[in-house]
């Protein structure tokens, strides 16, 4: 009888435990005590003791010398931004990009919003000899592309009527045409998709999804412009499930909060 090989453990438990420590102090919106980390993340004190000295002596937690509670320092803040998320972002997004342009046999590219703007800071080609592409490095306006709008859309009340404010094109609308702009908006945070035909361009469709995690102010649009005599019955949904797919692993790749499962959250 041949024994089978059980798969080998790279856990490391002390490890985990301080992980796991981190990730708690970082959501807790007040100091915790030892009691308090031990019953949230199920560990007994005295195997956290070593744990909690360990990160206060690294710098990582502070423990208030009255209450005895732990906290968070600003290392971790620090470290993060050492590194550009945007740059992070890009690199781990080129291969499924690469993919997603390989399998739907279309350009895709990537945007954010940039001094009121929005622009092109990534692509990934098509591998048709006849293609729609978008240069990187170009800009349009926001409250007129479907990228812009879905990155409007995943900003909080306060920065998106900021933006709107100075935003000329939406200053020249009618009270009529911002009650559309502000329902196109709102379709957006309930689907987490945008989408328009002949919009910037006749003959052109325009899909568009969200990655990257707009809690923490690193977002993206993720898009495909496709020529709408091309499109084939029912590829609207094939595309968008392919956009939600690439998006997804972009997500999992930067090790971020997959927003791209769900609808942008509605504010």
């Amino acid at each position: 009888m041949v024994e089978m090989k059980s798969a080998p453990n790279y856990s490391v438990p002390a490890l985990e435990k301080g992980l796991a420590v981190l990730e708690l102090l970082a959501q807790a919106s007040e100091p915790l005590s030892l009691s308090q980390v031990s019953e949230l993340t199920e560990n007994s004190a005295s195997q956290l003791f070593r744990t909690m000295n360990c990160l206060v002596e690294s710098g990582y937690v502070i423990k208030d010398e009255a209450s005895g509670k732990y906290v968070l320092t600003l290392k971790l803040f620090e470290l993060a931004n050492r590194h550009s998320p945007l740059k992070h972002l890009l690199r781990v997004a080129h291969l499924p990009m690469q993919e997603l342009a390989w399998n739907i046999r279309e350009s895709c590219h990537i945007s954010i919003i940039q001094h009121r703007q929005l622009l092109v800071v990534g692509q990934a080609e098509s591998p048709e000899k006849v293609q729609i592409t978008v240069s990187v490095g170009a800009s349009f306006p926001l409250v007129s592309t479907v990228s812009g709008r879905l990155l409007l859309a995943a900003l909080d009340e306060g920065s998106l009527s900021a933006i709107l404010d100075e935003d000329g094109d939406y200053r020249r609308m009618s009270s009529s045409e911002h009650a559309v702009f502000r329902d196109r908006i709102d379709e957006i945070r309930r689907t987490g998709i945008s989408t328009a035909v002949d919009e910037s361009f006749i003959g052109l469709h325009d899909t568009a999804v969200l990655i990257g995690n707009p809690a923490i102010g690193v977002t993206a649009a993720l898009a495909i412009t496709q020529l709408t005599a091309s499109r084939k019955s029912g590829e609207t949904q094939q595309v968008i499930d392919a956009l939600l797919r690439c998006a997804q692993q972009i997500n999992q790749r930067a090790g971020l909060t997959n927003f791209a499962e769900q609808p942008v959250p509605a504010y």
